[in-house]
């Protein structure tokens, strides 16, 4: 019986490898990049010059330059980590998934400059959306069903195996099917954990109201606390009153006075800001706390605080730190994206040990048409 599980999971994990592979290829190489975002955009943005004395940040001011720096308006905020004063802010263009990026120093109260990070922007809309809106977002949730099926299959056939956990990240270099068999096993088991909790999680976000419907049928679930969006404004040509900058960080503070700011989704037309905090004993490195603020008044609507969240909402926070890499430090993030970038290694030599198999197997074949052939002549 376990021979001919092994057998059929063997198959499985082949066929779904061969048939979906590019696209787990994609899915998993664009996470991998996607993953690195933060570090990626600390790496390229200019230097901070350091003063002996800071300031205290005039985000009135701030707003004002930024957006006379860019000649465009603020679409997300992103704040710094550690030390490190330097703030990243995406501007709004005409393309919907390109932006332009500045990057602000606080404690200087100047604009640096900007960093070209246009391609990251469209990189991080191919993984999650397929760059086709909604629609592509559940192509890209079935695309993590079958990776997470190719990584449940690839697991249990090694482990029914009963092979040597000691030979199991072996890789013998050579000019035979043993090297890729072996290159295949070890990257393989090496990422395989990473990969199928990757994939979970991605299925998670692709689906949320399905899946958030499975937590609650285990935890307690509480109603978003998101308000309503703000009614359309019936002339389209009125102009639109905006809360400034200083405005939302303000309420911010005032709504929960020991977070730090570390996202702010800014409104769309006279819509409502969302605005990330970090506490001290959050894991998620964005924070786990959302204030929303009305983009036309600067007034707080609603604070949700993930202490006073049930054990659903903290489980659903959970599985959404867990794919965006917030939850186990540098570390974990960077083993979750080299999981996420080896899948073209595992393509590449998954599809060479198929191909090593069929010619194997036709070999006896062709031997078998040559003596049959020779059979036939000397009669």
């Amino acid at each position: 019986m376990q021979w001919g599980l092994r057998k059929f999971v063997r198959w499985m994990h082949l066929w779904v490898g061969l048939i979906t592979g590019v696209f787990i290829c994609l899915m998993g190489f664009t996470g991998g990049l996607v993953g690195l975002r933060p570090q990626i955009a600390t790496l390229l943005s200019p230097p901070a010059s350091h003063p002996a004395t800071c300031k205290a940040p005039d985000w009135n001011r701030a707003g004002q330059d930024i957006t006379a720096f860019a000649h465009s308006e603020i679409n997300r905020v992103y704040g710094p980590y550690g030390s490190d004063t330097r703030w990243h802010l995406r501007m709004a263009t005409d393309e919907p998934i390109i932006f332009k990026h500045v990057i602000y120093d606080a404690c200087e109260g100047r604009v640096l400059g900007s960093i070209n990070y246009a391609w990251m922007d469209w990189t991080v809309d191919l993984h999650h959306n397929l760059l086709a809106g909604r629609t592509g977002r559940r192509w890209a949730g079935a695309i993590g069903i079958v990776m997470l099926i190719s990584g449940l299959s690839g697991l249990l056939y090694w482990l029914l195996g009963n092979r040597d956990p000691r030979a199991a990240f072996r890789i013998r270099f050579s000019l035979t099917r043993r090297t890729p068999g072996e290159l295949h096993r070890a990257f393989g088991l090496g990422a395989a954990c990473l990969l199928i909790l990757e994939a979970f999680t991605g299925i998670f976000l692709a689906f949320p109201q399905t899946m958030r419907g499975m937590v609650a049928a285990v935890a307690p679930v509480a109603e978003d606390v998101r308000p309503p969006r703000a009614p359309r404004i019936p002339d389209a040509t009125a102009p639109v009153t905006r809360a400034s900058l200083g405005d939302l960080m303000d309420a911010a503070h005032t709504a929960i006075p020991d977070g730090l700011v570390r996202e702010i989704r800014m409104p769309e037309g006279n819509g409502n800001a969302q605005i990330r905090m970090w506490r001290q004993g959050d894991f998620r490195i964005l924070g786990n706390n959302v204030v929303f603020v009305s983009g036309s008044t600067g007034k707080t609507l609603a604070v949700d605080r993930y202490s006073d969240r049930p054990a659903g909402n903290r489980i659903v926070q959970a599985i959404a730190a867990l794919h965006y890499d917030e939850w186990g430090g540098l570390t974990f993030r960077v083993l979750c994206c080299v999981a996420g970038l080896v899948t073209p290694l595992l393509y590449i030599t998954g599809f060479l040990l198929w191909l090593y198999a069929r010619r194997r197997n036709a070999q006896p074949a062709q031997a078998q048409a040559v003596t049959d052939a020779a059979g036939v002549l000397t009669r």
